[in-house]
This record gives C-alpha cells, sequence and structure tokens, in this order.
C-alpha cells in the first residue's frame, strides 16, 4: 500500500482550493489519490486552516509566480522584436494583452490584487491584515474533538446552537409523529382482510407504542434536567452567599475570642491567689500519707 505525505498533499489542495475553489473529491480524482484515505486529512476546514496560518506564504508564492510569468513574457517579446523589426510594435502591444487577460484571469481567480491581497468585494477581504493570529493559533477549531469522526460542520454548526429545550420541542415533536401513526395503523387494522397483515400490523402497532413510551419517558427526563438546571441557577449564588456568611461569622467568633483572652491574660482574682499558693507547697498541696 503506498505511503502519502498529507502534509504536502494538503498544501497542494489548499493552493488548488484558493485557486478554483475544487472539492477534496474532485481533486483526489485529479491526483489520483484515493479519497477514502484522504477524507481524514483533506478536507475544506484543513485547506481553510492551512491557508489562514500560511497566508503569508501562500500570498508571496503567487506574487513570485505573477512576476516571473512577466519576466518570461518581456523576453519573448524582446526576441522576436529582435528577429523582426518590422512586427514588433504588434507583437509587443499582443504580449502586453496576453499580460493583462493573464493577470486579469488570475486576479478573478484568486481573488487578489498583485500585492497579493484580497481585492474589494472578495469573500476573503473581511479587513483583517494578512496573518493576523499568532502562528501555531487554535481559534479556527470548532468541535475538534469529533470532527475526524464525523466530517459535517454544518451539524456541529447547527448543534451548537441547540440546547435541551429544543431536545424538548423535538422529542414532542416526534411523540405526536407517533401518535399519528398509531391512528394509521389502527385504521388500516381495522381495514384488514387477511390475517398476515393483520398480524404484521399488530406487530408494527405494538413497535410504535413502545417508541412513544420511550419518547415520554425522554421527555420526563429533559423535564427533570431542566428544573434540576433552574434549581441550580437559583442554589447556587445562595449557597455561595451562605458560604461567605458562614466564613464572616468564623472570622467574627476568632476575633473575639482572641479578644476575651487578651483582655483576661493579667486579670487576678482571690481564686487564682489560692491556686498559687497551693502550686507553692512542696507536696503541691496533697495530704501528707
Amino acid at each position: 500500500m503506498a505511503k502519502y505525505d498529507w502534509k504536502k498533499l494538503l498544501a497542494d489542495y489548499a493552493a488548488a482550493y484558493l485557486a478554483t475553489g475544487i472539492s477534496p473529491v474532485e481533486w483526489c480524482a485529479q491526483n489520483d489519490v484515493p479519497y477514502s484515505s484522504a477524507k481524514r486529512h483533506i478536507t475544506i476546514k484543513a485547506a481553510t486552516d492551512f491557508i489562514k496560518q500560511n497566508s503569508q506564504t501562500l500570498c508571496s508564492q503567487e506574487s513570485d509566480s505573477h512576476i516571473r510569468k512577466e519576466k518570461s513574457a518581456n523576453r519573448k517579446s524582446e526576441k522576436k522584436r529582435g528577429n523582426s523589426g518590422d512586427n514588433d510594435t504588434q507583437e509587443s502591444a499582443n504580449t502586453d494583452a496576453t499580460s493583462s487577460e493573464a493577470s486579469a484571469h488570475e486576479t478573478k481567480r484568486h481573488g487578489r490584487d498583485s500585492s497579493g491581497r484580497f481585492t474589494e468585494g472578495n469573500p476573503g477581504n473581511t479587513g483583517v491584515p494578512t496573518n493576523a493570529f499568532p502562528r501555531g493559533n487554535q481559534f479556527a477549531r470548532t468541535h475538534g474533538a469529533y470532527a475526524k469522526y464525523l466530517d459535517a460542520d454544518e451539524l456541529f454548526d447547527a448543534a451548537k446552537d441547540s440546547d435541551l429545550r429544543d431536545e424538548l420541542i423535538f422529542t414532542r415533536a416526534r411523540a405526536l409523529s407517533v401518535t399519528k401513526t398509531l391512528n394509521k395503523i389502527m385504521e388500516d387494522l381495522q381495514n384488514a382482510e387477511s390475517v398476515e397483515a393483520r398480524i404484521e400490523l399488530y406487530d408494527k402497532f405494538i413497535k410504535a407504542e413502545q417508541g412513544l413510551d420511550r419518547n415520554i419517558a425522554r421527555i420526563e427526563s429533559i423535564e427533570n434536567s431542566l428544573s434540576k438546571l433552574q434549581l441550580d441557577a437559583v442554589n447556587i449564588p445562595r449557597l455561595s452567599a451562605d458560604t461567605l456568611r458562614i466564613k464572616a461569622a468564623t472570622a467574627k467568633l476568632k476575633a473575639e475570642t482572641e479578644k476575651l483572652t487578651a483582655e483576661s491574660k493579667d486579670v487576678t482574682t482571690p481564686l487564682t491567689d489560692v491556686v498559687r499558693d497551693i502550686h507553692a507547697m512542696p507536696d503541691d498541696g496533697m495530704l501528707a500519707q
């Protein structure tokens, strides 16, 4: 089995995508690369990320290529003028026209001017300077943990804007759809003529009822989750306030204890004198045996 340099192939595809907007499937077919192996490495998202991270290099490569084409066209024009002096004006005009058409065609394809910047009105011209993000940034990575398993960016974009309430609405709609299906199956069951058809319809009726029960259980679970989220929204600030109050009360009690200890440190009472005299006795106040 052939081994491919996927980084190099991704760079080639990014350049082709920037130029023509070709899809990964068409590009793999044109370059004899099996798409079944390349679809994990060569995608439109990977190409756009590569273009963002290497836009300055790609722009310089396109500018150098454009300059080389112009120099080659000028050399050919000078050579033709040296060989035929009568037609040099017409050939120069043709060369300039060819160069202008090539430049216009390249600008139209790439959406960039001669300096490598996006032209006005091009979708890439967002007003952001070239290579605005630092090298190696991860800002373009959305849902990176699962994107390598499911190559469908539009599904991830739709999923990130949904929440549990959307799940609840969708599950209720499914329950209503199953209810309509149950009514239709019941009508077909009453109108069925053969025993085999009735058995088949009754089996479908049982499965539809089981599906309805699962949807109802799912609705109850989502309702409980939403209720817990609402309680958390109330309890979390309350618990935080209680914690702060307990810490403040603890600090106050500690300060009062230290204050009382300091105030009673040098206080002398009659009982203090009695205890001191007992400790001064040779036998510590113990009765002699």
